[in-house]
């Protein structure tokens, strides 16, 4: 009887060690399926960043062009202004330069 009941532990002792060496397969299968998970959210999560960012940067160089596109109509109105102007006073100053030299 003695003897059976030893038996009887160091099956159940090996039985326990087999459990236990499954457990730390599913722990360190688990633990490297969890990483990889990680490791592509993150894959992704930077990609999605990065492409966030490239049509951010796009948008505000378009509207960096808009903005400078519109100044630089600004611009050109008002040398059309100043030229127009210029030109409505060229017979005045052409009359005042003759008439200071006679």
């Amino acid at each position: 009887m003695v003897e059976e009941t030893i038996r009887t532990i160091k099956e159940t002792e090996n039985e326990a060690e087999e459990i236990i060496k499954k457990a730390d397969a599913a722990c360190t299968e688990i633990l490297e399926k969890a990483k990889a998970e990680a490791a592509e959210t993150v894959g992704k999560a930077e990609a999605e960043a990065k492409a966030k960012a490239a049509a951010d940067l796009e948008a505000a160089k378009e509207a960096g062009r808009k903005s400078e596109q519109k100044a630089m109509d600004g611009v050109e109105q008002e040398i059309a202004l100043l030229k127009k102007d210029a030109l409505s006073k060229e017979s005045e100053v052409v009359s005042a330069v003759i008439a200071e030299l006679v």
